[in-house]
C-alpha cells in the first residue's frame, strides 16, 4: 500500500487537477475581496469577509466532496482503478490509500486558501465588525475532522457506486437529508434527538450560529462546543472508514 500511496502522491502533484482547484479557489477569493475593496461600501470589512465561512461550517464538508471528485472522479472514468486492482492491491488498501493521499492534499489546499483568505481580509478590508480573525481560524480545528469525514465518505461512495450521479445523491442524502429526517423524528421520539445531534448538519443548526453584523456566537466558542465538534467529526471519520473496510471487502468477494 505504501507504494500505491507514493504513486498517488506523484500522480496528484504531476497532474493539473490539484493546481486547478487551488487556482480557482484563490482566483475566487481575489475577485471577492477586490469587489469588496472597491465596491463593498459598508460590507468592505474583514468581519463580513470572514462571516461568509464562519456562518457556514458545513461548507468544509462540501469541500471534502469537491476534493474527492476533483482528485478521483477522473480515475474512475478512465479505468485506472481496474489497472490498480489487476496489480494485486485489494479494494480496501486502495480505499485507505486514497483517503490518506486525498486528506493530505486537501489539508495543504485548505491551509493555502485559509491563509490567503486571512491575509487578504486583514490587508485589504477595514478591521471592524464582530467576526474576528480568531473566529475564522478557530473554525478550522473545530470542523477539520468533519471535513475529513465528508472527504472519506465521498471516496467511499465513489468506490461503491459505478455511476457518479448515484454517489452524489447518496452523499448529499447522508450529509443533509437523513440528518433533517432524524431531526423531524426527534420531535416525536425523544430517543432520536440524541442521535440527531451527533450529525454535523444538525449540530450546527440546533446550536444556532449567530453570525451577523451585530454579533458572532459560534458553537466552538466554548470548550464543550469545540469538543462536541471534534468528537462528531472523529465519529464520522471512524464510521466511514469502518464502512469502507466492510463494504469494499464484500464487494471484492
Amino acid at each position: 500500500m505504501l507504494n500505491y500511496i507514493k504513486s498517488e502522491c506523484y500522480r496528484i502533484t504531476h497532474t493539473k487537477e490539484i493546481y486547478g482547484i487551488t487556482g480557482a479557489l484563490l482566483a475566487l477569493l481575489a475577485a471577492v475581496h477586490l469587489v469588496l475593496y472597491f465596491f463593498g461600501g459598508q460590507y468592505a470589512t474583514s468581519s463580513y469577509s470572514y462571516s461568509n465561512l464562519v456562518s457556514n461550517p458545513m461548507a468544509y464538508a462540501v469541500m471534502g466532496w469537491v476534493m474527492a471528485a476533483v482528485l478521483y472522479e477522473g480515475s474512475m472514468r478512465n479505468g485506472s482503478m481496474k489497472n490498480t486492482l489487476s496489480g494485486g492491491l485489494s479494494r480496501n488498501k486502495i480505499f485507505f490509500g486514497k483517503c490518506t493521499v486525498a486528506l493530505f492534499a486537501s489539508t495543504v489546499v485548505m491551509a493555502v486558501v485559509i491563509g490567503v483568505w486571512a491575509v487578504a481580509a486583514q490587508s485589504m478590508l477595514s478591521k471592524t465588525g464582530p467576526v474576528q480573525c480568531t473566529d475564522f481560524l478557530m473554525e478550522v480545528p473545530a470542523v477539520y475532522l468533519i471535513a475529513a469525514a465528508g472527504l472519506i465518505s465521498a471516496i467511499l461512495f465513489q468506490e461503491i457506486f459505478e455511476k457518479n450521479v448515484v454517489g452524489i445523491i447518496v452523499w448529499a442524502s447522508v450529509w443533509f437529508l437523513i440528518p433533517k429526517a432524524f431531526l423531524y423524528l426527534a420531535m416525536r421520539f425523544e430517543a432520536a434527538y440524541g442521535i440527531a445531534l451527533w450529525m454535523p448538519a444538525n449540530l450546527f443548526s440546533v446550536n444556532q450560529l449567530h453570525v451577523n453584523t451585530q454579533e458572532c456566537i459560534t458553537i466552538w466558542d466554548s470548550v464543550g462546543g469545540m469538543q462536541k465538534c471534534v468528537l462528531t467529526g472523529a465519529l464520522g471519520t471512524v464510521i466511514f472508514l469502518f464502512l469502507g473496510a466492510v463494504l469494499l471487502q464484500k464487494k471484492e468477494l
